[in-house]
């Protein structure tokens, strides 16, 4: 047997198994034909971890919940795909790995509360959750690694597809548009 072409055809199958083994995260692209607008707002993130399926909510000075989302299945700020999956229609991934968000705010927090829970839960239990369990379901504190915001009620209206958002990160004048908060 020849050993000279037995031993790299084995280590580059080795390689093929484990690259074929490990999973990779797969990110959906948002269309960038996608518009929003700067009433009342919307935020532009990157997070520490991938919160995109995960509610986000605010605390109150003392650390009690606030401003909680009310999702169920027939609000438009969900999708429910025809498998049942449910996801934010309200939140988007750009190409340059930042989220568009129309109900994320500076101060929020994420929970370990995927949107598909949340909407089982509220309507199982037709209602919110209670206070003491999105408590305890906390996982971020501080998830921004970088935060702009743009947003009014009483200004001009001003309207983004989401491939320009992506131009202006991409070319560093995103600051022209929004105010930088982290």
């Amino acid at each position: 047997m020849n050993y000279k072409i037995l031993k790299p055809s084995i280590c580059v199958l080795l390689l093929l198994f484990i690259g074929a083994g490990c999973e990779k995260e797969s990110f959906e692209i948002a269309d960038e034909s996608i518009v929003v607008d700067n009433r009342p707002g919307f935020s532009i993130y990157k997070t520490s971890h991938n919160y995109f399926n995960y509610v986000s909510i605010k605390l109150t000075d003392d650390g009690q919940p606030n401003a909680i989302p009310g999702y169920t299945l027939d609000d438009s700020r969900i999708k429910v795909d025809s498998n049942g999956n449910i996801t934010p229609n309200f939140r988007w991934r750009l190409k340059s790995g930042y989220i568009v968000d129309k109900e994320t705010y500076f101060d929020g927090v994420f929970t370990n509360i995927t949107i598909q829970e949340y909407v089982e839960y509220t309507t199982k239990n037709i209602g919110g959750w209670p206070d003491d369990l999105l408590l305890h379901r906390i996982k971020d504190k501080d998830p921004f690694t970088e935060f702009y915001y743009t947003g009014c009620l009483n200004c001009p209206l001003k309207e983004f597809t989401l491939g320009e958002i992506n131009e202006m990160l991409e070319n560093g004048t995103i600051e022209e548009h929004f105010t930088r908060l982290k």
